[in-house]
């Protein structure tokens, strides 16, 4: 009985390797002329488009300047809620993105201080908005986007003076000074079209010597001058992308 048992086994396994020697000599089977395996590419975000946004944060001014009509030097630190919009446009090469964007923001830094050396005067300085054109440079990683920027910054800073006792506005003087700001921000896109980010700038406002003009009692022949605001800002941003694209996996047929 053993024997015949060990008999079969031995004939089923040379059954099966004959089996498999023949497989292996037959032809690869052959597949419809339309037939392709499905895949899936590796999906990348297309950061490249036009864009547009709001951003909301805070921003921390700091304002040095001369009250010449009593030789103060004055410097006002204040730190604010800020709210603005942006729209840009930027292209992407690979990881490389590479852009343009406007933004303008509404502040207000209002700040006062009593003067040491005159009785009964205060000294009001204020930057109510910020405009800012810059060039934007990141690294893309699917839908993350990383970036440096820079450019031209433009801003409205007012100086007055008044009594401390009533209020009696004595001095004032508004103007759009100019400058240059840098920052960096990072991107998330939540969506296809939605773009969140977060974005750090500091600017850099350098002043002219300002004639202040006298209101009431306010003395004539005073100035402004050697002055200067210096302006750090963290904002929150969402954006609506137009252009670009997530690319779609290919269909399995």
């Amino acid at each position: 009985m053993r024997a015949l048992r060990l008999g079969a086994a031995i004939a089923a396994m040379g059954m099966a390797i004959c089996a498999g020697a023949a497989l292996a000599d037959a032809p690869p089977p052959s597949y419809p002329r339309d037939y392709g395996p499905a895949y899936a590419p590796t999906l990348a975000y297309d950061w490249s488009g036009i864009y547009l946004g709001g951003h909301i944060g805070a921003e921390n001014s700091r304002a040095e300047w001369v009250y010449t009509g009593s030789f103060d030097a004055v410097e006002q630190s204040t730190t604010s809620f800020v709210g603005g919009g942006h729209v840009g446009l930027q292209k992407q090469w690979s990881n490389l993105v590479l852009g343009v964007e406007a933004a303008y923001t509404w502040t207000d830094h209002e700040a006062v201080a009593r003067s040491p050396l005159v009785a009964d005067l205060s000294l009001h300085s204020n930057t109510t908005d910020l405009f800012l054109v810059t060039g934007r440079v990141g690294f893309a990683q699917d839908n993350i986007l990383a970036y440096l920027k820079g450019g031209y910054a433009t801003g409205t800073v007012d100086f007055r003076t008044s009594e401390t006792s009533t209020g009696i506005l004595l001095t004032s003087s508004s103007s759009r000074e100019h400058g240059w700001t840098a920052g960096a921000g990072l991107e998330y896109a939540l969506w296809e079209h939605i773009v969140l980010g977060v974005e750090y700038n500091y600017i850099k406002l350098v002043l002219d010597n300002r004639n202040q003009t006298p209101t009431g009692a306010g003395p004539a022949g005073t100035q402004a001058s050697d002055a200067g605001v210096d302006i750090q800002s963290v904002t929150a941003r969402l954006s609506f992308k137009f252009g670009g694209h997530r690319p779609e996996p290919y269909p399995s047929k």
